[in-house]
Formats: C-alpha cells, structure tokens, sequence
C-alpha cells in the first residue's frame, strides 16, 4: 500500500471571491479537497466546500466558456456536491436543498457547453484507438467543432447566471452551521455512497440500460470524491483505493463520452463517415461498459460495513 498524501494542495484566501465586478486573481495552486488531522470536521467541509465554490467562480469570471475554465469549474462544483453529500446530516433537508439546486442549475448551464465540447474530443481518441487517419473522417470533425463553437456563442449568456447561482451557494455554505457533524456521521455517509454503487452494480449486471450505467458512473464519483476528501484517515490505503476508482471513472466517463458523440451523429447529416463512427460507437460502448463492471466487481467486493471499516474518522 502507498502511505498517506496529500492529494490536493491548499490555496490561501483571506476573502471570498466574487464572479463579478473584480478582476479575478491567478490561482498558482489548487485548493485543498481533503480533511485535515485534528481539525473539526464540520469546520472543514465548510471551508473545502467554500474554497471550491470560489474556485468555480475564479474560473468563470468575465464570462469565459473556453474549454478549460468550464472544465475546471465544473470539476469544482461537483466536488462541492460531494461534501454536500458529506455533511448532510448536519445540514437538514431544507439547507441541503437549497444548496443542491443552486449548484444543479449552474451545472445544467455549463452541461451543453461541456458536453459540445467534449465530442470532438471523443471523435480524435476513438480514431487514434482504432488507428485511422484524421482527414477520412474532417467533415465529421468539423461538424463538431462547428456545433462547439456555435455553442459558446451562444451559451455566453449563461455565465452570468451560473455565476449568480454560484455567488448565492457561497453565500449559504457562509452561513453552515456544521458544528454537530462527527466522524461516524461522514464514515456512514461514506459507507452509504459505497453501498449505493455495490447495488447499481448488481443492476447493471443485469441489465444494459444506458441510464443505469449511467448512475453507476455517478455513484462512482461521488465515492472517489468521498473517499479523497477523507484521505488522511484511511490507514495507508486510500492512495490505492483512489487510484483504482478512478480508473473504474475514466472507464465509465469514456463510456459516457462515447455514447453522447453517437448520438450526436445519429441526429446530424447521414454520410459515409458518419456511418462508419457510429458504427464504430455501436461496437466500442459494449465492450467499455463490461471493462468498467469488471474492474467495479473487484473493487465492490466487500461488505459495506467492512470498506469503511478502517476509515478513522
């Protein structure tokens, strides 16, 4: 087993950071995702939610929806769900709502463009895996990259509004009242996640609906975002535990990837090479969902109660 580590290092901000009407500051670190030894613990997952929303904001500001910032700012709103999902039980439904859909409002805005995105992305591995050559399929290519772009053109006006939501999120995270949240609080939480993807994987096994899988995936996210926030308390394991579910992730994002680019091409122009991704798409996304399930049955071997057996919160 590896020893302990810090997975994430810590940004230092004395104030929250505002979307607009600022210059925003250069980030030269990432902010901190894990919980650190002797610290409260509701104390913590207030201030790595905080940090994260401000990271989110950071990103977003001047109405940027290149790739980057949106990818960036997206991976900081869902590790913000997660300690969401953490410090439920000290939250209470009605501020865990309103947190939650703040957070889902800003991340179904920044969905399209991602997703547009990320297509094109698909298209440029699936022809490296299956080594053909780049220029047979440039009107496919350029049809996603022109679907992009249109898409930031569009979607710019979406900015300021995730950036709203995301200023009013911060706001509530600000006023969290997490003092009563203990370790076998998020230990169950943990225990909870683990469970929960153990029996969408019995699904799957199952049956093929791409939803299912689907939240598998996202199961499996949550867990990985669980399982680093809480890394230091995991005896000389979570290194390994995080390295193989997000394996199992990529698996299952490029599953994701995969089935978004078909579907994009099923409702574009019909040509030969369009014709031929797909086809392609059709033969691949079998085989990525039983590669994902077969690495997850190793990993979701145990019983709930003994995965989170060693976890010393």
């Amino acid at each position: 087993m590896a020893g302990k580590r810090n997975l994430i290092t810590m940004s230092v901000r004395k104030k929250p950071i505002s979307g607009r009407g600022r210059k925003a500051p250069i980030l030269k670190k990432k902010p901190r995702f894990n919980l650190r030894l002797g610290k409260p613990i509701g104390e913590e997952l207030q201030i790595i939610g905080r940090l994260h929303i401000e990271e989110a904001l950071t990103q977003l500001a001047g109405n940027k929806v290149s790739p980057e910032p949106v990818h960036e700012a997206r991976k900081a709103i869902k590790k913000v769900r997660a300690v969401i999902q953490l410090a439920s039980p000290a939250l209470g439904s009605i501020h865990r709502k309103l947190v939650s859909e703040l957070l889902h409002d800003a991340m179904m805005r920044l969905g399209p463009l991602r997703d547009a995105e990320v297509q094109v992305q698909a298209l440029d591995l699936l022809l490296e895996t299956e080594n053909l050559m780049p220029e047979d399929f440039s009107s496919v290519r350029a049809g996603l990259a022109d679907i992009a772009k249109q898409r930031r053109v569009n979607d710019i006006r979406q900015i300021p509004r995730v950036l709203e939501s995301l200023e009013k999120a911060l706001r509530c995270v600000n006023k969290w009242l997490l003092d009563p949240l203990q370790g076998k609080d998020v230990s169950r939480r943990v225990r909870r996640s683990y469970r929960r993807g153990r029996s969408l994987l019995d699904l799957c096994q199952v049956n093929d609906d791409p939803e299912t899988f689907h939240s598998f995936r996202k199961t499996v996210k949550q867990l990985w975002h669980s399982i680093r926030i809480t890394s230091r308390f995991w005896p000389e394991q979570a290194a390994d535990l995080i390295h193989e579910l997000g394996l199992i992730g990529e698996l299952a994002g490029k599953e994701r990837d995969f089935t978004l680019l078909a579907k994009t091409l099923r409702q574009g122009p019909a040509n030969k090479a369009a014709h031929h991704v797909i086809g392609m798409l059709d033969e691949e996304l079998p085989k990525l969902r039983r590669a994902t399930l077969t690495a997850a049955l190793s990993f979701y071997e145990q019983k709930p109660k003994a995965f989170v057996e060693s976890l010393d919160l």
